[in-house]
């Protein structure tokens, strides 16, 4: 019984570190293609294309991590909702790291104002934040490759040095008769 117990706890376990593993790839992952994605729809804006257009272009070209999220707002466009209203679900799938840039899109449909400068200040902001996650993680590296290395080192410096000198040390050593 008690066996049964641990092994369901160790696959709970196992199943909820999963699911965190690949909710934060998928963080990291939008943290990484976000700029890239704002890049592409200030270079939409800079060539003329409305929001709309742009955010078209967004669902075919954008980095696969946001791309799902430009084409649920041109599926919402299509039935009928407002291009306001519907830029709420990039929000909703990206999470509150995009919140700024659909707040952006939706003043440029609502205002109908050119927002090509304040994607650009949006997109240099997305870039900074890019690299203090990629510098976080750098910091964090070397903490988790000290136990590889200390339990690969270790052992093979105990093996190739220790041993034979205590290995030579014992050939030498003479015990007197008794």
């Amino acid at each position: 019984m008690t066996n049964v117990i641990v092994v369901a706890v160790v696959a709970v376990v196992f199943v909820v570190r999963r699911r965190r593993t690949v909710r934060d790839r998928r963080a990291r992952a939008i943290v990484d293609d976000l700029p890239d994605a704002i890049d592409l729809l200030l270079a939409a804006l800079r060539a003329g294309h409305t929001p709309i257009l742009a955010i078209e272009l967004l669902a075919r070209h954008a980095p696969l991590s946001v791309r799902e999220a430009f084409r649920a707002v041109l599926v919402a466009v299509d039935s009928g909702e407002r291009l306001g209203s519907a830029l709420d679900r990039i929000t909703r799938t990206l999470g509150p790291i995009a919140r700024p840039l659909t707040e952006i899109l939706a003043d440029g449909d609502r205002l109908g104002i050119p927002i090509d400068q304040i994607a650009y200040q949006l997109s240099i902001a997305a870039r900074h934040h890019r690299r203090r996650q990629a510098e976080s993680s750098a910091r964090k590296l070397p903490v988790q490759l000290a136990v590889p290395l200390v339990a690969c080192t270790l052992p093979s410096f105990v093996v190739l040095v220790i041993v034979p000198v205590i290995a030579a040390t014992l050939g030498h050593i003479r015990v007197p008769p008794v």
